[in-house]
């Protein structure tokens, strides 16, 4: 194994940690302050997930051995089947939408206190920069506008 595959992989799983720390800091701030929406929010937390696997990683070429998030590749799994190939118009909206529900979602109790929001902001963002700079980078799936290689059309 080469060095450029396994910092693709720490990266990988080091970006994913860095967003789940930023969706337990919501989570848990929303359950401190409304249980019921917090409740909402974690139901959001357990539906978008799968879309985002189904609609994205499941027709990704590197899913079942070469994925430098490592777990979504695992997880696609034990989804329904799809061909990798190219991602379709719904795909993309798909996870994008589920993507704008899962941290826009929290931002009106985040708001109240802005350390918590700082935070939860910070470590997504960072957590993206890098998955944008180190693992699509890396990434041999040539369908994912991510990694450079396909024009969106």
């Amino acid at each position: 194994m080469g060095w450029e595959y396994m910092a693709g992989k720490f990266h990988g799983v080091f970006s994913l940690i860095l967003i789940l720390i930023s969706i337990v800091i919501a989570l848990i701030y929303l359950l401190r302050n409304s249980t019921g929406w917090g409740l909402v929010y974690l139901c959001i937390i357990v539906i978008v997930n799968p879309i985002v696997l189904y609609s994205y990683c499941a027709k990704c070429l590197c899913r079942d051995d070469a994925c430098s998030h490592v777990i979504p590749g695992k997880l696609t799994r034990l989804l329904p089947a799809r061909k990798p190939g190219p991602y379709s118009q719904m795909d993309y909206y798909s996870t994008a939408l589920s993507l704008t529900v899962l941290f826009g979602f929290p931002q009106a109790w985040l708001w109240q206190k802005l350390a918590i929001l700082i935070a939860f902001w910070m470590l997504l963002i960072v957590g993206l920069v890098e998955i944008l700079l180190f693992v699509c980078r890396t990434c041999s799936n040539d369908n994912c506008p991510m990694n450079g290689s396909v024009q969106i059309e």
